[in-house]
């Protein structure tokens, strides 16, 4: 798989343990949730039209799928999820960044996720268009991060933040 190195995902320390407590409460089943915050262009050192995106997640929201699987999760609750957008949005400012999802043995999509990275992203609207994915996986709690972009699925650096 390709790698974008022009787009990072930080995530707080907090966050990473909420996103962790969220995938044990739903163990053995798939855990889902959501990650808000902001995202920042950065222009590259030494170029003058090439820049890079920092998406920096500060609050996670894990929510109870619909299906209760250990292979696949639904979030289906269209007002609930428009209700906890608005939330972020209108108390903090802050934007959706990513669907997050775990796999019983792998952080890496699979099958059944790669058609719904796609649609997200030909949905035309535009908050989904460069949304990243983020998988865990159940037992090693490795996290990564995707985004179908460029009618491509690539993969994502995650870096953790201490504060």
């Amino acid at each position: 798989m390709k790698v974008e190195k022009d787009i990072i995902l930080f995530v707080n320390l907090d966050v990473l343990d909420e996103i962790k407590r969220c995938v044990k409460k739903a163990y053995p089943n798939e855990a889902c949730g959501l990650i808000f915050g902001t995202i920042l262009e950065k222009k590259k050192l030494n170029s003058e039209n090439e820049y890079s995106y920092h998406y920096y997640g500060y609050k996670f929201e894990c929510i109870e799928s619909s299906r209760k699987s250990p292979v696949a999760f639904l979030m289906d609750d269209y007002n609930k999820l428009v209700e906890i957008s608005s939330k972020y949005s209108n108390d903090y400012n802050y934007q959706l960044l990513s669907i997050f999802h775990s796999h019983p043995g792998s952080a890496y999509p699979s099958g059944v996720d790669i058609p719904y990275m796609k649609s997200y992203y030909k949905s035309g609207i535009s908050k989904f268009k460069y949304l990243i994915w983020t998988i865990m996986d159940m037992n090693s709690e490795e996290l990564n991060g995707f985004i179908y972009i460029f009618d491509e699925l690539k993969q994502i650096s995650i870096q953790i933040k201490k504060e």
